[in-house]
C-alpha cells in the first residue's frame, strides 16, 4: 500500500524509553497469543462479500493508507505547535473551533499509538501520539487526577471532568502508548485513570453528564457507559495484566450480559434504573429505548473480552445479542438503510430526526460480524457482513474519515481479524473447542 507522507516537521520525542511490551491485537488471548485452527470443523471461509480474504484485507489497508490517512497528512488537525488534536474542519480548511475536547484527545493518541504498534512502527506516528500525551499531562488533569473535558487550544481550563468518555478514551490511549514505549509511568497512569472512571460510574449519584446527551437522573445505568469502558479495559487488561483492571472489565461484561441484555425480549436496554431494572413505559423519558449501534458495539466488545478470558458461554451470549440487535434495529426503506434504534422492545426501527442513519454504526457492525465469522463460520454472519459492507461502501462519501474512533478502528480491527483468518487458511478458530 502507498503510504503518503505524514505530519512533516513534527518535533522529535519518545527517545530513551525502555523496551515496550508486546502489542495486543484484536481477538487475542490474555497472553496475546492467537487461537489455532478448529481440528474437527473442515469448512473454509472462502470469501467475504464476494472478495477473497486477501482482497478484503487489502481493501481495508488501501482505505487506511489512501483514504483515511490523507485526512491527517499535512493538515491542521494535528496541532504541531501545542500538541493534541482538532479533527473537524470547515469547508474552507480552517478549524470549526479550536477547543480541545478530551473525547478526541484520548482517541487521537490511541489512533496514532495503534498505528505505530501495528503498522510498521513508524516514528511519525509515535511522535504524533507523544505530542498528544505531553499536552494532556501538562494541561488536562484536575486536582482529583481526572481529565478535564474541555480546554483551549493552548491548554487553558474550559470545562471540568464531566464527560466520562473522555477519561475512558484517555485510559485506552495510555495503555496503547505504554505498549508502544514501555514507559511504566504511562502504564500506571492508565490503571489509575481506569479506577477513577470505575469509582464515578458506580457512584449512586452519577448522572452521565456531558456524554451521549445532557445527562440522566442520578443512578441511571447506561449500556453505552459499560461498553465504551470495556473497550478500554480489555486491551488494558492484556497490556498490563492488572488484577483490578481485569475485575472492572468483568463488572462491565456482567452488567451488559446479565442486566442490559434481555434475551426473552431479544433486546439490550440502553437505560436501566438504579437497581438495574428496566424502566416502566413513560412517554416523556424514553427510557425503554434500544440503541442498535450501542447494542452491536457492546456485543463485539464483550466477544473480544471473552476471547481474552476464554469464556465461551459469554461469547455465544454476546454473539446472539448482536445478531438480534441487527435483526431488530436494521432500517431499510429502499432509499436509506442502516443500523438505528427502536423506542421499545415492541417498536419498529425508525429514522432519526435528521433523516439519516448513523454511518459509524456500520463500522461496528462489520467488526461484530467478522468476529462471528472467524470463530463460528455462521451463515447468518456472512449474510449480515455482506449487507453491512455493501451498504457502507455504496456511500463512501458518508464515511467519517476525519473521525478518530469508529472508522479507523474498523480498518485496524478488520485487518487484524482477516489476518487471523488468512493465517488459518480460512479455517474456523479453535476458540469454542479449546
Amino acid at each position: 500500500m502507498k503510504r503518503r507522507s505524514f505530519i512533516s516537521g513534527m518535533m522529535t520525542g519518545a527517545a530513551g524509553l525502555s523496551a515496550a511490551p508486546a502489542a495486543w491485537a484484536m481477538g487475542e488471548k490474555q497472553d496475546m497469543s492467537e487461537y489455532g485452527v478448529h481440528e474437527k470443523c473442515k469448512s473454509v471461509i472462502p470469501d467475504l462479500a464476494g472478495m477473497s480474504l486477501k482482497a478484503m484485507r487489502d481493501f481495508h489497508l488501501d482505505d487506511l493508507w489512501n483514504s483515511y490517512m490523507p485526512n491527517w497528512d499535512g493538515t491542521i488537525r494535528v496541532d504541531k505547535k501545542y500538541g493534541g488534536f482538532m479533527p473537524y474542519l470547515k469547508d474552507d480548511g480552517t478549524h470549526r473551533d479550536t477547543i480541545k475536547r478530551m473525547y478526541y484527545q484520548g482517541r487521537g493518541i490511541w489512533v496514532f499509538s495503534y498505528l505505530y504498534n501495528h503498522f510498521g512502527k513508524e516514528e511519525r506516528f509515535l511522535k504524533a501520539a507523544k505530542k498528544g500525551i505531553d499536552f494532556i499531562i501538562k494541561h488536562c488533569r484536575d486536582e482529583n487526577g481526572y481529565w478535564l473535558s474541555e480546554v483551549t487550544r493552548e491548554g487553558e481550563y474550559l470545562r471540568p471532568s464531566e464527560n466520562i468518555y473522555g477519561d475512558i478514551y484517555v485510559a485506552m490511549a495510555l495503555g496503547e502508548y505504554y505498549a508502544a514505549t514501555g514507559d511504566e509511568k504511562m502504564k500506571y497512569l492508565a490503571i489509575e485513570t481506569a479506577h477513577g472512571v470505575a469509582k464515578r460510574v458506580v457512584d449512586p449519584y452519577y448522572m452521565h453528564l456531558g456524554g451521549h446527551g445532557a445527562g440522566n437522573e442520578p443512578g441511571t445505568m447506561r449500556l453505552g457507559t459499560w461498553q465504551h469502558f470495556l473497550s478500554a479495559l480489555t486491551p488494558l487488561s492484556r497490556q498490563t495484566d492488572d488484577y483490578g483492571v481485569k475485575k472492572i472489565a468483568r463488572m462491565c461484561v456482567r452488567n451488559i450480559l446479565e442486566r442490559h441484555w434481555q434475551p426473552d425480549l431479544g433486546v439490550a436496554f440502553e437505560h436501566l434504573d438504579h437497581q438495574f431494572r428496566p424502566f416502566r413505559a413513560d412517554p416523556i423519558d424514553g427510557h425503554r429505548r434500544i440503541s442498535g449501534w450501542h447494542s452491536v458495539q457492546a456485543a463485539w466488545m464483550v466477544m473480544d473480552d471473552t476471547l481474552r478470558t476464554g469464556n465461551k458461554h459469554n461469547f455465544l451470549q454476546a454473539m446472539e445479542m448482536g445478531r438480534m440487535s441487527l435483526e431488530k434495529c436494521w432500517y431499510d426503506d429502499g432509499a436509506e438503510a442502516g443500523l438505528t434504534g427502536i423506542a421499545s422492545p415492541e417498536a419498529k426501527p425508525t429514522l432519526p430526526s435528521g433523516g439519516k442513519t448513523a454511518w459509524g454504526a456500520l463500522d461496528d457492525a462489520m467488526v461484530f460480524t467478522l468476529l462471528a465469522i472467524e470463530h463460528t463460520n455462521a451463515p447468518w454472519a456472512y449474510e449480515w457482513y455482506e449487507k453491512v459492507f455493501k451498504t457502507s461502501t455504496a456511500r463512501q462519501d458518508r464515511q467519517i474519515r476525519e473521525g478518530l474512533l469508529h472508522h479507523p478502528r474498523r480498518l485496524f480491527f478488520a485487518s487484524n481479524i482477516i489476518d487471523h483468518m488468512i493465517a488459518r487458511g480460512g479455517r474456523v478458530s479453535d476458540f469454542l473447542t479449546s
